[in-house]
């Protein structure tokens, strides 16, 4: 089996993007939504807590909240909520792996995209691996709609980042959210062997204002919507550095 979970609190409009590619796929597979606001506990402590703009009773603002709802119940389909915050993300992650005790486990955020075939090979290639065994990946980072990091370190691209697939155990859970930690470590398969293998995802974290907005109250960046908006009108390579003020090395990003 396949378990893919996602944790999503306002994920418009790419929330919607996911179901009809995952009934794509000719191996067992389900979904396990978990919506909601988490405090900043543990793993993500250094982020603000979430601005009461940003939901209702604990739950999205967005339309994310009456998509989800409106799933609730499809075949291979499971959603959670509650109206309290959760303690942390890695409180959300362990509600929506309950009673998983097998299989292969990926997580799949609302803005990240796959295809089925690229799912369906993940799971072939971790399906007969040890318990704890990780799936790196490099993924195209957009800061646009049209614009995406074009650089292979630094933001977008962090040794530690894109940790997205597990073969999982009766005793496997996650130590830790950000970066992915599983308390079972074996030998992982790093990106600059997935991507080989046509393993790549598209990443639309900054893609819309919305999001740019979001991550300056919630990470408080000061001045990253202003920066994102200056680049959007850029036609050429340019240093993020000098658009997103959280950004200090020299990664670059360029229209798409």
């Amino acid at each position: 089996m396949l378990t893919i979970f996602t944790i999503v609190l306002n994920g418009m409009p790419f929330i919607e993007k996911h179901l009809a590619e995952f009934q794509k796929l000719k191996i067992p597979w389900e979904w396990r939504i978990v919506e909601g606001v988490a405090e900043p506990l543990g793993c993500t402590r250094w982020c603000k807590q979430v601005p009461e703009k940003y939901h209702k009773n604990f739950v999205s603002v967005d339309g994310t909240h009456e998509y989800l709802e409106s799933i609730r119940g499809k075949k291979n389909v499971s959603v959670y909520w509650q109206a309290k915050p959760f303690p942390g993300k890695l409180a959300m992650i362990n509600e929506a792996l309950k009673g998983v005790e097998n299989g292969v486990v990926m997580q799949i955020d609302s803005d990240e995209m796959w295809r089925a075939d690229q799912l369906e090979a993940i799971f072939g290639h971790l399906k007969g691996c040890e318990e704890g065994r990780a799936m790196q990946f490099h993924c195209n980072y957009y800061v646009g709609q049209n614009k995406k990091v074009v650089t292979r370190e630094g933001f977008g691209s962090h040794w530690y980042e894109w940790f997205r697939a597990w073969k999982w155990g009766k005793d496997v859970h996650f130590t830790s959210h950000e970066p992915p930690k599983l308390n079972v470590q074996s030998m992982m398969i790093p990106r600059g062997v997935t991507e080989t293998w046509g393993l790549t995802f598209d990443h639309f974290a900054y893609a819309i204002k919305e999001q740019a907005q979001f991550k300056e109250d919630f990470y408080g960046y000061k001045g990253l919507v202003e920066g994102w908006e200056r680049l959007q009108q850029t036609t050429s390579p340019v240093r993020l550095r000098d658009y997103l003020p959280f950004i200090t090395d020299k990664s670059v990003a360029d229209e798409c």
